[in-house]
C-alpha cells in the first residue's frame, strides 16, 4: 500500500509539475541526495506509461480502422461524408504525431533514468524539465485525439442516413 501511495504521489508530482510554472532549481546537493530515489520512481512511471501507451495505442488504431471502414461504407452507398473523411485524416495525422512524440518521450525518459545524476545533477534536473514538457505535449495530443473522436461521432449523427 505504501508503494502504491508513493507511485501515485510521484505521478501526481510529475503531472502537477507539468502544469505549474517553473520554480527555482533546487541546489546541487538537494538534487544529488534525491536523484537515485527520483530515478527509481521515474522507472516505475516509465513502466506504467508503457502499459498505458500500448493500451491507448491499440484503442486509437482500432478507432482509426473503424473510421476508415465507416467512410468506405458510406462512399460505397453513395453518401457524401466529406466532414468524416476530413476528421479521419486529422485523426490519422494526430495519431502519427502522438506515436512520434511518445517515442521521443520514452527515449528521453530512459536517458533520464540511466543518467549519472549524482555526477551531473544540473543536467539531470534540466532533462527532467524537458521530459515533463514532453509529457504535457503527449497529454495535449491525447486530448486532441479525444476531441476528434467526439467530432466524428457528432458529424456522423448529423448525416441524413434515413433519406436514402
Amino acid at each position: 500500500m505504501k508503494k502504491l501511495a508513493s507511485v501515485l504521489m510521484t505521478i501526481l508530482a510529475l503531472a502537477s509539475g507539468l502544469a505549474m510554472p517553473a520554480v527555482a532549481m533546487p541546489t546541487e546537493d538537494t538534487l544529488k541526495a534525491a536523484c537515485s530515489s527520483a530515478q527509481s520512481q521515474l522507472n516505475r512511471v516509465e513502466k506504467s506509461d508503457a502499459a498505458l501507451r500500448i493500451n491507448r495505442g491499440r484503442i486509437y488504431n482500432e478507432t482509426l480502422e473503424l473510421f476508415y471502414a465507416m467512410n468506405a461504407r458510406l462512399a460505397s452507398n453513395q453518401i457524401a461524408a466529406a466532414e468524416l473523411a476530413s476528421i479521419t485524416a486529422d485523426f490519422d495525422s494526430e495519431l502519427t504525431h502522438f506515436r512520434e512524440d511518445y517515442n521521443d518521450y520514452d527515449d528521453d525518459m530512459t536517458d533520464l533514468i540511466e543518467m549519472k545524476c549524482d555526477k551531473k545533477p544540473t543536467e539531470f534536473y534540466q532533462k527532467l524539465e524537458d521530459v515533463r514538457d514532453q509529457r504535457l505535449g503527449l497529454d495535449n495530443r491525447i486530448k486532441r485525439l479525444s476531441e476528434l473522436m467526439s467530432e466524428y461521432q457528432s458529424s456522423f449523427k448529423e448525416l441524413k442516413l434515413d433519406e436514402k
